[in-house]
């Protein structure tokens, strides 16, 4: 399975890197940032497989950040970090979008067994529905579900063509394993490294595309599949 990312937002830099240790030698991919806003960029900027936010952050706090990550980055789980007996702070954040809490101070095996569950939760989550999503040579429209092309064409997929488009165009740069691709695509959780669906679905989806947009997807021999920016 691909390595999962998670960016650490908190300003206190000694909490920063001895969570970065910790999540590195469980396997995660790290990111870390300093502040709200330097969280933020990382998010719009990089997939991410999970966002864990200190409330209490310079520039932009945690729960502005949840926020705005509502609006611009939806569908990335998170977890609040709060300080010890502050109940209101876990419930503001609960109620703005986190999908749990731990609070300061927290055990490695608490905080590792909160993120795993919290990453077994969000894998089932329905996809974000994105207004438009740009690729070489035209626009996908997320609430319409259409294709418009750039030389005034339309392109008809089926659903589940749609969905797979959708879900490469939201994880650029990264390779995404058949499994993966499978569970969030089409919900299914057993026999799927014998299937054929993705490929098979992904042969349609490029013989519909423009050129330009079908040689953006590469097969990487025994991991996966990804889409390419540039």
């Amino acid at each position: 399975m691909e390595q999962r990312c998670i960016l650490i937002a908190e300003d206190d830099s000694a909490i920063r890197e001895l969570l970065a240790d910790l999540l590195r030698e469980a396997g995660y991919e790290v990111r870390t940032a300093a502040d709200g806003r330097a969280a933020l960029e990382s998010l719009l900027s990089y997939p991410t497989d999970l966002a864990l936010l200190d409330v209490n952050m310079p520039e932009i706090d945690g729960f502005r950040l949840l926020k705005m990550m509502a609006r611009e980055c939806p569908g990335i789980p998170s977890i609040i970090l709060t300080a010890h007996g502050e109940e209101k702070e876990r419930v503001k954040g609960l109620e703005l979008g986190a999908d749990d809490y731990v609070v300061k101070p927290f055990s490695s095996a608490e905080l590792l067994a909160r993120i795993a569950a919290v990453l077994r939760r969000s894998a089932g989550r329905p996809l974000p529905v994105a207004q438009e999503l740009k690729f070489p040579g035209g626009v996908m429209h997320g609430v319409s579900r259409t294709l418009s092309m750039d030389s005034g064409s339309d392109i008809s997929l089926t659903e589940k063509e749609f969905e797979l488009f959708r879900y490469f165009l939201t994880h650029p740069g990264r390779v995404l394993p058949q499994e993966e691709i499978m569970l969030r695509v089409w919900g299914n959780r057993g026999g799927l490294g014998r299937s054929r669906t993705v490929a098979v679905t992904l042969t349609r989806l490029r013989d519909k595309l423009p050129p330009e947009a079908a040689s953006r997807f590469e097969n990487i021999r025994g991991r996966g599949y990804r889409w390419n920016e540039v």
